[in-house]
C-alpha cells in the first residue's frame, strides 16, 4: 500500500516539473512555449514626466474650410421633425456648413506609347521613332 502511494506522488512531481519548464528556464526552444505562455512584450521606452497626449497650452491644428469645395451637397429639410408641417416652400433662414476632406483612392495611370512606322521613299527602309526610356 505504501509503495502504491509513493509511486504516484513521484509521477505527479515529474509531470508538474515538466509543465513548469519553458524556454526561459530550460533548453527548450521558444516555439515550444505555445501562445498562452508567451510573456507580454515589455516596452524599452522610458516613461517621461509628461502625460501622454496633447499638452496644456499647445495650440491645436485643424483643416480650414475652403471657399470653393469640389462637390456641394445640399441637405434640404422637407418636413418639421416636431409637428410634421410641410417646409418645402418655406424660405431658408440660415445654412450650417460642414466640410469633409477625403483623399481619393490611388489609381494606376496607364500610358500607351505608339511608334509610327514609315517607309522611306528614298531608300525603301521602314523607319520608326524611338520609344522613351522606361
Amino acid at each position: 500500500m505504501q509503495q502504491q502511494i509513493i509511486h504516484p506522488e513521484a509521477r505527479i512531481q515529474d509531470l508538474e516539473d515538466r509543465l513548469a519548464k519553458n524556454s526561459s528556464n530550460s533548453g527548450k526552444p521558444p516555439s515550444s512555449d505555445g501562445l498562452a505562455k508567451k510573456p507580454a512584450p515589455k516596452s524599452l521606452r522610458e516613461s517621461g514626466q509628461r502625460k501622454s497626449g496633447g499638452q496644456k497650452g499647445h495650440k491645436g491644428e485643424t483643416l480650414k474650410m475652403v471657399d470653393e469645395p469640389d462637390h456641394l451637397e445640399v441637405h434640404s429639410v422637407q418636413e418639421c421633425p416636431h409637428c410634421q408641417t410641410d417646409l418645402s416652400v418655406v424660405a431658408v433662414c440660415e445654412v450650417e456648413k460642414r466640410q469633409v476632406f477625403d483623399i481619393p483612392p490611388v489609381r494606376v495611370e496607364v500610358t500607351e506609347h505608339q511608334a509610327e512606322m514609315k517607309c522611306c521613299p528614298g531608300c525603301g527602309n521602314r523607319c520608326a521613332d524611338n520609344f522613351p526610356p522606361r
